[in-house]
């Protein structure tokens, strides 16, 4: 038998991609190996079940609510929450985006850990739509409070969407938001809505929802910038010059781009060896699997990890991680002029240098006569003078447990005074001269009090004077977790 409904409680809007956002598709794809979804008309969309499901996931999270259905048994109930497929407008081109593995022996690639994603870019807009219905003599007032909290996660991009979420992808602002309220048990309900009579009440739910919930995550914020070269590479070479940097789409044009799997990969290679350093632990020779270089304690739990593709079979395998750390991608603040893209390909011998972009030939020297070896002359073109937009970190804690309460925060810590100190380089090159960086100043905001501190670094070192209370914990955390794991009492 059908329920019946008094009210819908209707919120719509744009959703706008703050990054890069990856919503896979079932199909194997030809071009890469993890394609887009497209719908019936071959366009791009965010599936309703895969926003229903971020949405839920959320919901649960932030106060569980049994309004999305369950299954259970011969038992279940279905879902008040509706929402629509979300087709994407302007019919945005996608870009294809690659990810790697870094053999933790000798530095190169690991082996089948290359894979590419195609990806739709920074800027991407969606028609969104979600739809609350209210069973009668259930409560209004409740409903509305949901709503309003879905609203305001929605429009600060608190909900990651889509695949790779805690590497750069997935994050969504609602832009453009109204609610609408119809009542359908009543005689002027229905009228009102025929008449088209019904006025935006998005003020109202946002009233009813109260105060903003406490931020759950511990975000951190790091201003810097490059001392020299700095890029990731682009995945293809290019026609008169061989290594290319990697640009992605950022809303206004083409931008300089440091994907966050890249960051993210630079910080959790160096927290591994502060993990083996402190334990005293050497990297096994006999792991070649990859999954098992990365097999670190606290390190796997900090940053995450893939279930390994034998763990259903495999005695004593891990399963599956998600990460505490979640890691944007980072763009250069200002948009290449198309003078500058024209660069990339350029095939000219009057080559002239841009603003931001400067093309270096480099060549390596045979060890027999001291001149050029042979056919081993190649170019790039290297960002100079570039800025580059904050790196932002995000960082979530068990539920009821403050971030600088455990001992993944402390690691985590170790690791930015060491970045801050300019031990770790990013992007590609690291290991020839591209990648320094100098870092300004941290800014950090602590879940659940609003406090923000803003940390100056001065010559590499964190000024850390504001947050002496909160690094005692994080030590004590850290020492705790050292004698779990050496076995002592």
């Amino acid at each position: 038998m059908a329920r019946t409904i008094s009210h819908t409680l209707l919120l719509t809007g744009v959703l706008v991609a703050d990054a890069p956002l990856h919503v896979g598709s079932a199909d194997t794809g030809h071009e890469s190996d993890l394609p887009l979804a497209v719908d019936g008309k071959n366009r791009f969309y965010l599936p309703g079940s895969s926003l229903a499901g971020a949405l839920r996931a959320w919901e649960r999270a932030a106060a569980d609510d049994p309004v999305w259905g369950f299954a259970h048994g011969d038992r279940g109930q279905a879902s008040q929450v509706l929402v629509d497929d979300a087709p994407a407008r302007d019919a945005p081109l996608a870009e294809l985006w690659h990810g790697i593995g870094i053999d933790r022996h000798d530095g190169g690639a690991a082996r089948r850990v290359k894979f590419d994603r195609q990806v739709l870019p920074r800027g991407s807009r969606f028609d969104f739509r979600l739809l609350r219905e209210v069973a009668l003599g259930h409560d209004l007032a409740t409903a509305r409070v949901q709503m309003g909290r879905i609203a305001r996660a929605l429009e600060s991009g608190e909900i990651p969407f889509g695949g790779g979420s805690t590497r750069g992808y997935g994050r969504l602002l609602l832009r453009d938001a109204r609610a609408r309220e119809t009542q359908w048990n009543t005689r002027d309900g229905m009228l009102a809505w025929l008449d088209g009579e019904d006025a935006d009440v998005l003020g109202r739910w946002r009233t009813a929802a109260g105060a903003a919930a406490a931020e759950s995550c511990l975000r951190i914020s790091i201003e810097w910038q490059p001392r020299g070269p700095l890029m990731s590479k682009a995945a293809r070479d290019g026609l008169a010059v061989d290594s290319l940097p990697f640009v992605s789409q950022d809303g206004n044009g083409l931008a300089l781009t440091l994907p966050g799997s890249s960051i993210k990969g630079a910080l959790r290679s160096h927290a591994e060896r502060i993990v083996r350093t402190v334990r005293g632990d050497d990297l096994p020779r006999a792991a070649t699997q990859h999954t098992d270089q990365l097999a670190v304690d606290l390190v796997r739990e900090l940053f995450g990890s893939a279930r390994p593709a034998d763990a259903a079979t495999a005695t004593g395998a891990l399963p599956g991680a998600r990460a505490l750390l979640s890691v944007d991608t980072c763009y250069a603040t200002a948009a290449l002029a198309d003078a500058e893209l024209a660069l990339f390909d350029a095939a000219r011998e009057d080559w002239r240098d841009s603003v931001h972009l400067a093309r270096a030939d480099h060549v390596a020297i045979d060890r027999w006569t001291g001149g050029a070896a042979d056919s081993l002359l190649y170019s790039a073109i290297e960002p100079r003078r570039c800025v580059w937009q904050p790196i932002r970190l995000r960082f979530r804690a068990a539920s009821g447990t403050a971030p600088e309460d455990t001992a993944a925060l402390a690691l985590l810590w170790l690791t930015l005074r060491d970045f801050c100190a300019g031990r770790i380089a990013l992007g590609y090159g690291a290991n020839r001269g591209y990648g320094d960086l100098r870092v300004s100043r941290l800014t950090i905001d602590w879940p659940g009090t609003g406090e923000q501190q803003i940390l100056p670094v001065n010559d590499g070192a964190i000024d850390e004077s504001g947050i002496t209370g909160r690094l005692a914990r994080m030590k004590q955390a850290w020492q705790e977790w050292q004698a779990t794991k050496e076995g002592t009492p």
